[in-house]
């Protein structure tokens, strides 16, 4: 949500002052909670900020800062972000402070979004050598305030002194987060194919059938029917009904479905509802690449920026990056050399790059292209040259190879050098030493970079997609064809050197994510198909065939960075080969598809994605989609419009049909997700900034909502209601690079089947 400037009344301020040792923090009443991270320093300094170069001590115990010779007192402060308030509530805040001499200080509560005149609390205080206990209560404005709130202490103005903290605690009424769903009719808000199923769920308490009806948008009634009760849905805890209304064919604009008093958002029902989607959605990448400047004329204006991570400053650069400094659980690696890595995409919200990430992703936009080839249904020349926003676009090439080939280019680059110790194995991922905050352009990133150790997985990622390039390459660049097939030789040999070198858990602490793998058998095994899929050598069919996930089940739990198997089998089922149990690998692909299927008609919301545990883990939204790729590579497969039927109707869900009545595409949607964690596309923190892209998917609900805004606003959340469209929820509105690839790669397989009307006869 938009972090609105609100004008804030004059609070009741009552302030009490003792001096003496600090008590310890008491218990916090019935209805009250502790709002405050770690105001006892017993694990270190975080979420606590500081400013004016202070650097945090907790050795003591307590929070110790040398405050510099500032003028002013906003000048040195400490202070905690993301503090939920409710408005017309009395809060209570304590803490315990000494100074090496006697200063002044100023306590401050505060929307984040300051500006004069709002502060909810401000007052000042006087601390000398001997701790000081104070105590403030006030009380918010009986008004709607905004999502983010700050506490904070403001040092300066008083000379140069060393002051600590302890106790910090801020107690009140918890948070309630009451999100807006929208009406109670949840359909797919961009619309539905004259063609193909319609279906819509409606959140009700009635136990009966009741009539519906939709409507054009001059009042027509243009069909109707009864709702088929479905119980209580397991995802969201609500009763509901469903609704097909897959009999009316006819197209249709600014519709709506109503039951009873509640009307549906308006959708359209069009034959060419996903042809704007399948170009929108890997736009996303052209606007997230490292290295170069982004250019307003061909990305929109409000996208252009300087070029990030190329070594002008504030940016130390990707051109010369060295190995990261030793940790205790690196079991003594490190490199004396430095690499240019210059290039790639960033991976999610931050400025780091991920080759296992960044690997699946890449792989994804070959593999949309790569199917053009071999399908029966696609639109022809849909992604050909010309086709998107791109700055090759012209040069005779797909321009979704081109889009691909800049992140494989940077691919390359992280393979260790000839010569060096574990030459040709690949670096796990590079990223800024220290985590940055939001807003940050690219460009303004001032951290150093550095390599991380490289790993089993990344390599065998490499492997695996300069193989499938490599194919793609040899008749449009017989020389990168060439290059990407030699990095995926030596790469693949080198993990067979180094089979179990695996990303330490550990490496997730400081500026970017671990993305730890311990299990790579799948990783061979993709790397393996994908070989030998662009080679026909007999040596890595022998690899593949042996490898124990040949003839397992690699779709009913689903795949992802960390599982890739799926990958590699659908890949052996579609890309002509003389495999010698092709026709069985195809039977699994189709077996593995009729299992999501079915477990998709039990899904009131038409979701795809049914998880044994009934937790939605971290990047939902991708485990839907990725689930709909193999479902239409059912499709290609048979011809059988069952299958596209069914990932069309996985659409729907993130479109709109959840019980959140939310569309986590950007620009999709009459309530569209907008706010989607980043440092750049971050228009709610800074109105200078843009929302991420049209097209760009938000990761969706996460049952373990992981960071502060979600574990304070979701706790206790049914799966469904686990989401919140603020920036600062990474845990559940991040966007990644290998969550818009696998949208593309749906969007443009969706696009094919509208295009050649390949539903019709079932439906």
């Amino acid at each position: 949500m938009v972090l609105t400037r609100r004008r804030i009344v004059a609070p009741l301020l009552v302030m009490a002052l003792s001096a003496g040792s600090a008590p310890a923090m008491g218990a916090v009443p019935d209805g009250q909670e502790e709002l405050l991270v770690n105001g006892t320093f017993d694990t270190g300094s975080d979420p606590w900020w500081t400013n004016a170069g202070m650097t945090p001590d907790t050795a003591t115990g307590e929070l110790c800062v040398d405050v510099p010779d500032v003028a002013n007192p906003w000048g040195a402060i400490i202070g905690q972000n993301d503090i939920a308030l409710q408005p017309g509530s009395e809060y209570v805040l304590t803490f315990t402070a000494r100074a090496a001499r006697a200063v002044t200080i100023r306590p401050i509560v505060q929307p984040a979004e300051y500006a004069p005149g709002d502060p909810y609390l401000s007052s000042d205080a006087q601390l000398g050598t001997d701790p000081v206990t104070a105590t403030y209560t006030f009380v918010t404005p009986d008004q709607e305030l905004p999502v983010a709130n700050q506490v904070q202490f403001q040092l300066g103005g008083e000379g140069a002194y060393e002051v600590c903290f302890d106790d910090i605690s801020l107690v009140g009424p918890p948070y309630v987060h009451v999100p807006e769903t929208g009406p109670s009719v949840k359909v797919n808000q961009l619309g539905y194919l004259p063609d193909g199923p319609k279906n819509a769920t409606v959140v009700t308490e009635a136990t009966t059938a009741q009539p519906w009806t939709l409507v054009s948008d001059s009042g027509w009634v243009l069909a109707g029917g009864d709702t088929a009760p479905q119980g209580v849905d397991p995802s969201s805890g609500e009763a509901v009904h469903t609704i097909d209304f897959s009999s009316y064919a006819g197209e249709a604009h600014g519709v709506r479905l109503t039951v009873g008093d509640e009307t549906s958002h308006p959708f359209d029902i069009d034959a060419q509802l996903y042809q704007e989607l399948r170009t929108d959605a890997m736009r996303f990448f052209y606007t997230n690449r490292s290295g170069t400047a982004i250019d307003g004329s061909i990305a929109g204006t409000e996208y252009a920026r300087d070029a990030g991570h190329v070594g002008v400053l504030p940016n130390q650069g990707d051109n010369a990056v060295p190995c990261q400094e030793p940790k205790e659980w690196m079991d003594g690696w490190t490199c004396d050399y430095q690499l240019d890595v210059t290039g790639g995409w960033y991976d999610a919200g931050d400025h780091g790059k991920y080759v296992v990430n960044g690997g699946i992703a890449t792989y994804q936009l070959l593999s949309t292209y790569e199917r053009t080839l071999h399908a029966d249904v696609v639109d022809p020349g849909a992604l050909a040259d010309s086709t998107l926003q791109v700055p090759e676009r012209g040069n005779g090439v797909p321009d979704i190879l081109d889009e691909a080939r800049w992140n494989l280019e940077f691919l390359l680059k992280m393979q260790v050098p000839d010569g060096e110790p574990l030459a040709d194995m690949v670096h796990h991922k590079v990223h800024d030493v220290e985590w940055t905050g939001l807003p940050l352009l690219p460009s303004e990133d001032p951290k150093p970079r550095a390599l991380h150790r490289p790993s089993t997985a990344a390599t065998l990622n490499l492997s695996a997609v300069a193989a499938t390039g490599a194919r793609l390459w040899e008749e449009i660049d017989p020389e990168f064809a060439g290059d990407l097939l030699h990095a995926s030789r030596t790469a693949y040999a080198a993990a067979h050197e180094h089979p179990d070198l695996f990303a330490p858990r550990a490496d997730g602490q400081d500026g970017g994510g671990a993305y730890a793998d311990d299990e790579v058998q799948d990783e061979f095994y993709w790397a393996a198909a994908e070989l030998f899929l662009t080679t026909g050598e007999a040596r890595y069919e022998r690899d593949l065939t042996a490898n124990p996930l040949h003839k397992s089940d690699v779709f009913s739990e689903g795949f992802y960075w960390g599982s890739v198997a799926a990958l590699g089998r659908m890949d052996l089922a579609t890309v002509p080969s003389r495999l010698s149990d092709r026709h069985r690998v195809r039977r699994s692909v189709i077996e593995g598809a009729d299992h999501l299927v079915a477990l998709q008609a039990d899904e009131a919301f038409g979701q795809t994605y049914t998880p044994a545990d009934g937790r939605y883990p971290w990047g939902s939204n991708s485990s839907m989609l990725n689930n709909q790729v193999v479902i239409a590579t059912a499709f290609d497969l048979t011809g059988n419009p069952a299958y596209a039927r069914s990932v069309l109707e996985g659409f729907d869900y993130l479109l709109g049909r959840n019980v959140l009545g939310k569309s986590y595409v950007t620009g999709y949607g009459t309530d569209d997700a907008r706010n989607q964690h980043s440092r750049w596309y971050a228009r709610s923190l800074d109105p200078s900034l843009p929302n991420p892209p049209r097209g760009s998917v938000s990761g969706g609900p996460n049952s373990s909502i992981q960071d502060p805004i979600s574990s304070a606003w979701l706790e206790g959340c049914l799966p469904q209601w686990c989401y919140v469209d603020d920036i600062r929820a990474w845990a559940v509105n991040e966007i990644t690079i290998n969550w818009n690839s696998a949208l593309a790669w749906v969007a443009s397989f969706v696009a094919d089947v509208s295009a050649r009307r390949a539903l019709a006869e079932h439906c």
